[in-house]
């Protein structure tokens, strides 16, 4: 017996398509986006943090430095969930040309009584999967910061040190 939750995504694909293996793929994408996203994210935090220490062997920080902005440190991170995005963005039309393989169920889906069965079949999945990875990269932003906030030494922040996020977004 099939779960109530495959039942309704089931019904957002076209019929036949093999929607778990993209449920699946798109998932482990977005696992491997947000790991290498943190991975990158502590790297060049790590490396910023050096001109914050007068010895590095020693570990002794230096008075009346400051660490860079949290937007220069994160540079372009979300480029693992804008190519999840862009490939996630190219499946309705996968979606439409299926329906155009083997039988042309293309015809019994023009002619059912509610025309816009086609178009929710087409669009409705990747609808969704763009929304988790909208949440995911959203989610791993905010880990960021706020590995950001509290991983650099007390004192060392930078007046506003949350300056240019709001373009963080288009930065690739």
């Amino acid at each position: 017996m099939r779960s109530k939750l495959a039942r309704r995504l089931s019904r957002l694909f076209p019929a036949g398509w093999p929607w778990k293996t993209t449920v699946e793929v798109t998932l482990c994408a977005l696992l491997v986006a947000c790991c290498s996203t943190v991975l990158l994210f502590l790297i060049h935090f790590e490396q910023a943090k050096i001109p914050l220490y007068a010895s590095l062997a020693d570990r002794i920080l230096e008075q009346g430095t400051h660490i860079v902005p949290f937007v220069h440190i994160f540079g372009r991170g979300l480029l693992g969930f804008w190519i999840v995005a862009l490939c996630v963005v190219l499946l309705p039309l996968f979606h439409y040309l299926w329906h155009w393989q083997g039988s042309k169920s293309i015809y019994l889906m023009r002619r059912l009584p509610r025309r816009s069965e086609l178009w929710r079949r087409c669009l409705a999945g990747p609808a969704v999967l763009l929304a988790i990875t909208v949440a995911a990269a959203a989610l791993i932003v905010l880990l960021c910061m706020l590995l950001y906030q509290t991983l650099t030494p007390a004192g060392h922040l930078p007046e506003d040190p949350w300056a240019g996020i709001g373009g963080i977004l288009c930065w690739f």
